[in-house]
């Protein structure tokens, strides 16, 4: 006949692997803090990116100018009405107005500054067009740009 242990005996637990109580109260409070630190952290990061250093732009206003002027000339006859391009365009405007910036001066800088661009990309200027578009828009949904021509 099998022995069977008595309700008086405790259950053999191995002492080193026998947490203590100082322990789970004490630091699983504190790892929890730490996690919950770690993840506000991250989510603060996310918008804590420098906003206008697109294409060694000095700040915003002309980062904003540049890609004004991108989604304006990506298109040589101008840009089809509900287009992408224009859809672009108007939220680079807008843009511009949400940060107060004088407008002349940061369209005109940022201006030059796609000249000096494709005059550096030599013969391949539509594909540096192309490629600031894609940057310039990426850039705006980072800003939270909703382009209604993808959806």
């Amino acid at each position: 006949m099998p022995t069977t242990a008595s309700k008086k005996s405790k259950p053999r637990v191995n002492p080193e692997e026998q947490l203590s109580p100082l322990l789970v109260w004490g630091g699983g409070p504190a790892l929890l803090l730490l996690v919950a630190g770690l993840f506000w952290g991250v989510w603060k990061s996310q918008f804590a990116a420098p906003s206008g250093h697109l294409f060694n732009t000095p700040n915003q206003d002309v980062e904003a100018g540049y890609c004004l002027t991108v989604a304006q000339s990506i298109v040589s006859s101008g840009a089809p009405p509900g287009s992408y391009f224009e859809e672009a365009a108007q939220f680079w405007v807008k843009r511009l107005r949400d940060i107060d910036a004088d407008m002349g001066p940061a369209i005109a800088e940022g201006r030059s500054k796609l000249s000096v661009d494709k005059q550096g990309s030599g013969q391949k200027a539509s594909v540096w067009l192309q490629y600031a578009m894609d940057l310039c828009s990426q850039k705006a949904v980072t800003y939270g740009a909703r382009f209604r021509s993808f959806d």
